[in-house]
């Protein structure tokens, strides 16, 4: 499948709370596949940690937002969701995407991936 976007929605009844205990392996796994683990540990659990502050007092966490192949965007919306975004090849979004929903299935963590689902920026002519 190719895609330029992986949407992650998650079921009605899960809040950012519900994610702390999978946030961890989920940010991980995404840094992992899409090869941007940085060699500094000790940023990337500030990183987590400053995420995770953010899902134990239920908001909406910053998720990976770096200049990079891809990112993990948390958007600003009233459901509880994050999205997959890559520049490059449109076939590793969909496999990334796919890999972060199996994480979220052993964390039994309803939730449903739509693809592109993207708003055009609208100074872009279609």
């Amino acid at each position: 499948m190719r895609a330029r976007s992986g949407h992650i929605k998650f079921d009605k009844k899960v809040t950012w709370k519900n994610l702390v205990s999978a946030f961890r392996p989920l940010f991980m796994k995404f840094l992992e596949e899409t090869q941007q683990l940085p060699e500094d540990m000790e940023s990337l659990d500030v990183l987590i940690e400053e995420n995770l502050r953010d899902l134990r007092n239920n908001r909406k966490p910053e998720g990976y937002n770096r200049e990079g192949a891809m990112r993990m965007i948390f958007p600003i919306s009233s459901q509880v969701e994050f999205y997959v975004y890559g520049r490059g090849k449109a076939l590793e979004v969909a496999r990334v995407t796919e890999a972060l929903s199996r994480v979220l299935q052993k964390y039994r963590l309803k939730h449903s991936i739509e693809w592109d689902q993207l708003r055009h920026l609208p100074d872009k002519k279609e």
